[in-house]
């Protein structure tokens, strides 16, 4: 195979020549092109915008109609046959000065330039100075130019371009006609791309141009950069290829680590990423991937048509299906927390177990309570102190809202509102049917073989308060207080959760609160032992046998199916 040594790069080839040919730009375009037909061409020219849009490309082509020697009138475009056509698009014209001011930033380079201002052009109508980056130029560089910029030679025009136009002077801004290039639409630049590949004689899927655009950024430079690496893949790229090279995901594994970590499923999370992690997908676009996802969720749950051209018909339902299980302050805390660790990815030691980590708070954050839930129920609870409906000497605490820059570790408490008006026996009911309920959720732990998880409930814990949920879409509450200092005891509480959602098929939190709470469950088994022992002892049977039997003790009572007569 022969080596061909003067290959010219894709985003180098495919450079637009002429004005027309300048994608995305058409009304900046249209607005050059009518002020050279009338004659109200400026001293001084600013293109900014994002990276690969055209800033650069502007200024060249700006520079070729000002000194094409065979200019029309009708026809506002350069001849591209002219000498100085010719040597400015080979970068040989001496009157063309191109100067990078990211490594020419002080101001003796600008003093060059201004030197350089008093000859005359030596063989073009006008001596043109393009200054890219101009924003690097230092402070004492900027002052340097500014007489030169306001009152310069009529032979002269200067061209700037730049990324970053909040760094420039408003002195030097105001000096300069300014044109702001808008990044180009993913609908162009993936018609632009399969044109680019057809004359490089290769086939590429809308699909996957689609998907190349859309990792550009609106950059026209980026993406023709990427297409050429999805080249060396061979000659018919779809979208499985641009995903191989660029290591993105497919929609839909993201789709299911998202609803995996929403759930607050750990085991489901990490065998998704796994999954992911094995396929070469970076970890940076995944988290970018879940990012996005959060913000096409909103969209759809705001009513906002979803702009965006990169959803196909089945990924957008399966997008209103999932927004439908989820209320949008969980999607905003979601992206939040992931926009807070996708920034702590960029400066890691270990990016793989960076992200394991991100998985496992995401999943517990799932679990607490969202702040407007937080809101809503102390909102309830004012609304019943305002009514009179709770006791003036039972302050309420202050309920720890949730943090969402921290690690989502925090635990939400509140106080019981204790009403004034119903009776003490009453409320004692109250609190007997809600022990009840949260002994039957214990049996039902207790059932799926979690021996451990039941056994922590029944001894360590005392309920405070029992919250069902009301509907598919609610959240239960059980607010627990720890009897001893147990370090495993938000393990435990997270072990329940999961096993009652997987139960009940409902979102559960249970949470350690500061507050006394009713007796445990084994206390209250223990408290009715001792008082069937105690009614037992006072049978005459019993008090007979313990008279003959001194050393005789009663340590437990159970049901038989005969009862003992006396004799």
């Amino acid at each position: 195979m022969s080596k061909n040594n003067n290959y010219i790069v894709l985003a180098r080839k495919y450079r637009p020549k002429n004005l027309k040919d300048v994608i995305g730009q058409e009304d900046i375009c249209s607005v050059i092109e009518g002020s050279i037909k009338l004659n109200r061409v400026a001293h001084a020219f600013l293109f900014s915008g994002t990276r690969g849009v055209g800033k650069t490309t502007l200024a060249r082509i700006l520079a070729k109609i000002l000194n094409c020697e065979k200019l029309e009138e009708e026809n506002i475009e350069a001849c591209h046959k002219c000498a100085n056509c010719i040597s400015i698009e080979n970068d040989s014209n001496m009157d063309v000065i191109e100067i990078d001011a990211a490594s020419r930033t002080g101001v003796a380079d600008v003093r060059e330039i201004i030197e350089n201002i008093n000859y005359k052009p030596v063989s073009s109508k006008k001596k043109i100075f393009i200054i890219d980056e101009v924003h690097m130029l230092s402070k004492a560089a900027f002052n340097a130019l500014l007489k030169t910029l306001e009152e310069p030679p009529s032979d002269v025009t200067f061209i700037f371009a730049t990324t970053e136009t909040e760094k420039i002077p408003v002195t030097v801004l105001s000096r300069c006609q300014h044109f702001s290039l808008q990044r180009v639409s993913l609908e162009l630049i993936a018609k632009h791309l399969i044109q680019v590949s057809k004359l490089e004689g290769y086939e590429l899927d809308f699909e996957a141009s689609k998907l190349i655009a859309q990792c550009s950024e609106g950059s026209m430079r980026d993406a023709l950069s990427i297409l050429e690496n999805v080249f060396a893949k061979g000659e018919k790229i779809n979208i499985s290829i641009v995903r191989e090279v660029l290591g993105i995901s497919d929609l839909s594994a993201v789709i299911m680590l998202f609803e995996n970590l929403c759930k607050g499923d750990v085991n489901l999370s990490f065998d998704c990423f796994e999954k992911l992690y094995s396929q070469g997908v970076s970890i940076d676009q995944l988290a970018k991937s879940l990012m996005s996802l959060a913000y096409n969720l909103s969209l759809v749950k705001s009513g906002i048509k979803n702009t965006s051209e990169f959803f196909d018909e089945q990924s957008s339902k399966k997008l209103e299906d999932i927004s439908k299980n989820f209320e949008m302050d969980f999607i905003i805390r979601f992206w939040e927390l992931m926009q807070k660790y996708v920034n702590e990815l960029t400066d890691v030691f270990n990016e793989k177990q960076c992200f394991e980590m991100i998985i496992m708070r995401l999943c517990y954050a799932s679990l607490l309570p969202t702040p407007f839930e937080v809101i809503k129920k102390k909102s309830d609870i004012q609304s019943l102190k305002k009514n009179g409906e709770i006791l003036e000497d039972n302050k309420l605490d202050q309920s720890k809202s949730m943090n969402l820059n921290s690690s989502a570790d925090g635990v939400i408490n509140d106080n019981l509102a204790r009403k004034k008006n119903i009776p003490k026996e009453s409320t004692e009911n109250n609190k007997e049917v809600e022990l009840k309920k949260f002994a039957e959720i214990v049996s039902l732990i207790e059932k799926q073989s979690e021996m451990l998880v039941a056994y922590h409930l029944k001894n360590s814990f005392r309920l405070v308060s029992f919250s069902e949920p009301k509907s598919q879409t609610s959240v239960g509450n059980i607010e627990l207080q720890s009897i001893d200092e147990n370090h495993e005891s938000k393990k435990i509480l997270w072990s329940a959760s999961k096993t009652l959602e997987f139960i009940t098929k409902k979102r559960w939190i249970l949470t350690i609160s500061n507050k006394t709470g009713l007796k445990s469950l084994q206390e209250v088994e223990d408290e009715k032992k001792n008082k069937n022992i105690e009614k037992l002892k006072n049978e005459k049977l019993i008090k007979k046998i313990l008279e003959i039997i001194p050393s005789s003790e009663v340590i437990s009572v159970k049901p038989i199916k005969k009862n003992i007569q006396e004799e």
